[in-house]
């Protein structure tokens, strides 16, 4: 794997944890933020 690709995996892995956490934060109710949180972990899983 060239550094550039680390660089990008890198980069789109914050860019994910950034959008996850906002929509965590935007959640307006725990069954909403369960939901986030099973699909991240799905995504996640799937890699």
């Amino acid at each position: 794997m060239s550094m550039i690709e680390r660089i990008r995996n890198r980069r789109d892995a914050n860019r994910r944890a950034r959008a996850i956490e906002h929509a965590l934060r935007s959640a307006n109710s725990p069954a909403v933020r369960d939901e986030i949180l099973a699909i991240a972990q799905r995504h996640i899983s799937m890699r």
